[in-house]
């Protein structure tokens, strides 16, 4: 390791390998305050998963009624996210160097922005038209946007803890991976089923769009994950 790098490790926080050892202290603010910019959005990016949840099972309650005024809301919510999300990119694009790498950061950003899209979708896709499932189709349906929710809450976690403790953030990344695991196993079931459920062409490509869109999130959140994990294992102290 180059006496530099060696340098930089000793000068990051003991206690629990925060970053921001390197560069220098408008470098170091610049990071916390993206951090904390990021953090915001990840709860921007809960809230409309949990609002794509609560449209999940008043879907499989039969209760369409409210469907298209929760979609549009879920829309609403998701231009503030956008708004969010440029603004953290400008943010990034001004010439301050991080301690953390901004390309990674950015790529951070833009992966968050894909699960609220990813949620948008489905949302769309659940109030496009009225069908009805067996009762042990919406079961799955329900349980896999739950745990869309759980896998979304716990990133966001990490990514407050990215500002912390950065060993509390791969803990949590890895927590992730259990949550996304569990979403594709009620997939796995979700998926075999629509193919055992008579039903029309429409209404077929409709609900694989929908449980799609579903899968993804829990996807998209294990992605984010990952790429928080190797963020993390590179900015943490281990000296």
């Amino acid at each position: 390791m180059p006496d530099s790098r060696r340098k930089t490790k000793r000068r990051r926080s003991e206690s629990g390998g925060m970053p921001g050892g390197r560069g220098d202290s408008a470098g170091r603010q610049g990071e916390e305050q993206v951090l904390e910019d990021l953090s915001r959005f990840a709860d921007q990016v809960v809230v409309i998963v949990e609002k794509m949840q609560d449209m999940v099972e008043r879907f499989a309650a039969d209760h369409y009624e409210a469907l298209e005024e929760s979609a549009a809301e879920l829309d609403r919510l998701e231009s503030a996210a956008d708004d969010t999300k440029e603004a953290l990119l400008d943010r990034l694009a001004v010439g301050t160097m991080f301690p953390m790498g901004r390309a990674d950061l950015a790529r951070l950003v833009g992966s968050m922005d894909a699960i609220a899209n990813l949620a948008a979708g489905a949302a769309d896709r659940l109030s496009m038209r009225r069908f009805s499932l067996p009762p042990a189709m919406n079961e799955l349906l329900v349980a896999l946007a739950r745990a869309d929710l759980e896998a979304t809450q716990v990133l966001r976690d990490a990514v407050v803890a990215m500002g912390t403790d950065l060993r509390a953030a791969i803990k949590l990344a890895r927590e992730v991976d259990k949550i996304e695991s569990r979403a594709d196993d009620i997939f796995a079931d979700l998926y075999q089923g629509m193919y055992e459920v008579d039903t029309d062409f429409k209404t077929f490509h409709q609900f694989k769009a929908i449980a799609e869109r579903l899968e993804n999130v829990a996807d998209r959140c294990c992605e984010n994950a990952e790429l928080l994990r190797h963020m993390a294992l590179e900015y943490l102290d281990t000296e």
